[in-house]
């Protein structure tokens, strides 16, 4: 009998060997539900790289997947090990803090997240900026599916507000 090759992880986007969307939406599931049954907070975080098309079109694809898998690099710097990053689509991760004591966390996080995209890329020296979106449970939502949608709606207006910033829902 041939020994069959292991298929594609399910779980974990191939390019940065981040969690995919998929185990993003497990993991949410689990916190929600902790964190509803301990009556405690977290927050879901949704990153998006400014500018990133340009990118591809000056340092091609290849160029482009390297400026991505050190952007992943540097956010999952920014986190604690309970935290869950994820690639969610071409230019996008989001972000899962469980189980917070406060919602000055979010703040710090998000502020590491920022500072972590002051130095160049290797990559052509190109400079990334990032627009963070927060959504808060219970606050601003009970189910995963609002939270994404409330902060990815907190992301557009971060970058509206100009270019590094944060923004929670609401406010």
């Amino acid at each position: 009998m041939p020994a069959t090759q292991p298929g594609p992880d399910p779980y974990h986007d191939a390019l940065t060997g981040l969690a995919n969307r998929r185990l993003l939406d497990d993991r949410l599931a689990q916190a929600l539900a902790l964190a509803a049954r301990k009556e405690r907070s977290l927050a879901l975080l949704v990153v998006d790289l400014h500018a990133f098309r340009e990118v591809n079109e000056r340092l091609g694809h290849d160029g482009g997947d390297a400026v991505l898998r050190e952007a992943a690099r540097r956010l999952a710097g920014c986190l604690r090990r309970a935290d869950t990053l994820a690639r969610t689509g071409g230019d996008e991760f989001a972000v899962l803090l469980p189980e917070l004591e406060a919602l000055s966390e979010c703040e710090v996080v998000a502020g590491k997240m920022l500072r972590a995209f002051d130095a160049a890329f290797e990559a052509g020296g190109v400079m990334l900026e990032v627009a963070i979106g927060i959504a808060l449970f219970p606050r601003d939502a009970q189910d995963a599916a609002s939270l994404l949608r409330i902060a990815d709606d907190a992301m557009r207006r971060a970058k509206t507000l100009g270019r590094n910033r944060y923004a929670f829902h609401g406010r």
